[in-house]
């Protein structure tokens, strides 16, 4: 289909081809926009026919090639650009203009008066933007669920794997493994939640408000028409806002949205953190993907679990950019919606990227038993959680000799602290298992 129609020469399409470059109108975007024109002529042939049924029909069936991808290459605008969108609205009106009039032979279809009819960029653009985030956020959402169940799952798988628990980055008290990715299951489960709330703040739709939100030229019946064919054709529940003067001036909805990717790219920055550093520990492999230097043969670098922090990086920086541009709106519109619909695309095509990165290493990490037990054997954190039993002191002078003995077994380190201590073996060795000293005091030891 790239060749079909390749004579297309809007004229406002090439005014903004010069003043803004050639570039490519993302996908998503056309399909978006595609569908909001699609809902909005439906609803104004329903309320008032303007053109015949055939011309009508053949527009719509011409808006619905569009949302199927057929004539992207004829959108080339790219996203950075001054007025708000416009550009974009009247890319989109004159090819769909365009091809209705080649197909019919003749000049029939105006770009403005009939694809553009009871609409404006300030309420057509700000819906696609809308039903791209809702997209992204329903997608982004289903991959939290996926990551937060496969963290649940060895949580579970893991819970009688004793380890060091860590702070300070020194040794403290010792947990379980089980109880490490229940911590970043907890994180994530929270994540999970944002989503599911935001989704509901986004998803007010400002379709008929027109230019300023106070719905100029639009008649009464084609807002409750539009509203009912945008849900039908997207498939997604957007109803109608309730204040679509301050909808379209204000992007806090957006903002809000672009918190909530923040606050998931900063989940999973600390838990790749954490992961490199088991993996430098020994205690977790990471998987071997390539080769990990040009000149050491046995280097292995953890390469997932970095390109993770660096998108989250990435997108800790493009949600500040949504922060800057929503805030630089003036009175009654926000001129620079299409650049914080692309730093969203930005930050929805890394998040897909570092979800699927993290997911691939906790299935595919190898857990070493052997180092975990050993680290936690020479941690001193085993010493450490017998303080509600002895005193500090006493509890100094059993480290001073785990340190002149080095035991090299659970046993030997048992026996030493048996000997310093009185605290008899069948104690310390319930005590030493886990949910033993992972959890509260229990009232019988």
């Amino acid at each position: 289909m790239t060749q079909i129609h390749s004579d297309f020469k809007g004229s406002e399409t090439f005014k903004a081809l010069q003043n803004w470059g050639v570039g490519a109108t993302p996908p998503c975007l056309v399909k978006a926009y595609a569908q909001v024109k699609k809902a909005a002529l439906l609803a104004a042939n329903e309320v008032n026919p303007s053109i015949s049924e055939l011309i009508f029909n053949k527009t719509i069936r011409v808006i619905d090639q569009i949302i199927n991808g057929e004539f992207n290459h004829l959108f080339k605008l790219p996203l950075k650009q001054g007025g708000a969108g416009t550009s974009l609205n009247m890319n989109m009106n004159e090819v769909i203009a365009h091809i209705v009039n080649a197909e019919l032979g003749d000049n029939s279809v105006n770009y403005l008066d009939d694809i553009n009819r009871y609409q404006s960029t300030n309420d057509t653009f700000n819906t696609a933007v809308t039903i791209i985030f809702l997209t992204h956020l329903d997608f982004i959402e289903k991959m939290v669920i996926e990551l937060q169940e496969i963290l649940v799952e060895k949580e579970g798988a893991y819970s009688g794997i004793l380890i060091t628990g860590r702070t300070e980055m020194q040794s403290a008290l010792p947990m379980t493994l089980g109880q490490v990715f229940s911590s970043y299951a907890g994180s994530i489960e929270r994540d999970r939640w944002r989503f599911s709330k935001v989704k509901e703040r986004v998803r007010s739709s400002v379709l008929g408000g027109t230019a300023l939100g106070t719905c100029f030229s639009a008649p009464s019946k084609y807002l409750f028409a539009a509203e009912r064919h945008l849900r039908k054709i997207t498939g997604l529940s957007l109803p109608r806002s309730q204040n679509l003067v301050s909808d379209i001036s204000m992007c806090d909805k957006f903002v809000e949205a672009a918190s909530v990717y923040n606050a998931l790219a900063n989940s999973l920055f600390k838990i790749s953190s954490d992961f490199i550093l088991y993996v430098f520990t020994g205690e977790i492999e990471h998987p071997h993907m390539q080769y990990g230097s040009t000149i050491m043969p046995m280097k292995i670098n953890p390469v997932l679990l970095e390109f993770v922090k660096g998108l989250s990086i990435d997108i800790s920086f493009e949600t500040g950019k949504i922060n800057e541009f929503s805030k630089n709106g003036q009175l009654q519109l926000n001129p620079f919606l299409p650049f914080i619909l692309e730093s969203e695309i930005s930050i929805f095509e890394s998040l897909k990227k570092s979800l699927n990165s993290l997911i691939y290493f906790i299935q595919h990490g190898k857990i070493n038993r052997d180092v975990i037990n050993n680290n936690l054997l020479k941690s001193g954190a085993i010493v450490n959680s017998l303080r509600p039993y002895c005193s500090y002191s006493k509890l100094k002078e059993v480290s001073e000799e785990v340190n002149r003995e080095n035991p090299e077994t659970h046993s030997h380190l048992l026996e030493i602290i048996n000997r310093i201590t009185d605290l008899s073996m069948d104690f310390l060795e319930d005590y030493t298992k886990p949910g033993g000293f992972t959890s509260f005091l229990k009232d019988n030891l």
